[in-house]
């Protein structure tokens, strides 16, 4: 395995070469980073997103996967700085806003985890996701009404929503 990933490590450094920009190059570790992700090789994961933010500080898409490696690892800290990070790069990424307030929520920052949800919902009003974590967090909070009010919004947009979450 260690070899395969040095080989792979090589092949991606000559490849880099043919990029014109650190951009260009920055974006190429962010997508070695994503197909480690993939395989939960997680380690391997964030030394590619380093190496991505290493050569370009502005790419939220690392910082973003950077923290979901951490979060998996349950390094929630680290996961959310990494997140801030992503958001200083782009405000209006919805994803990146849902991801950190399920976070926060591993960190018992519940209001906070909230205004995140509330954050992604301004930005993508029909996120499923986003509603359906935002209800069940208000149900553990005791905001039946509330709760209730964001589960119907989320099964709305998305009829399959609870099956599909149900397991995690």
């Amino acid at each position: 395995m260690v070899l395969w990933l040095l080989g792979r490590r090589r092949s991606a450094n000559s490849e880099l070469e043919s990029y014109k920009d650190k951009r260009s190059a920055s974006n190429h570790f962010a997508r070695e980073g994503e197909d480690f992700m993939a395989t939960r090789n997680l380690e391997a994961a964030i030394q590619c997103f380093d190496r991505a933010i290493q050569l370009d500080p502005s790419n939220e898409y690392a910082w973003g996967g950077k923290a979901l490696a951490l979060d998996y690892m349950k390094k929630y800290e680290n996961a959310l700085e990494c997140y801030n990070k992503a958001l200083e790069c782009n405000h209006d990424n919805a994803i990146t806003w849902h991801n950190r307030g399920l976070t926060l929520t591993s960190l018992k920052m519940l209001r906070e985890s909230i205004e995140s949800f509330e954050k992604a919902l301004e930005i993508n009003p029909n996120y499923a996701k986003a509603w359906y974590d935002k209800g069940r967090l208000l149900e553990k909070l005791g905001e039946r009404e509330s709760s209730q009010q964001c589960l119907s919004k989320a099964r709305k947009l998305d009829p399959m929503i609870f099956v599909k979450l149900r397991g995690r």
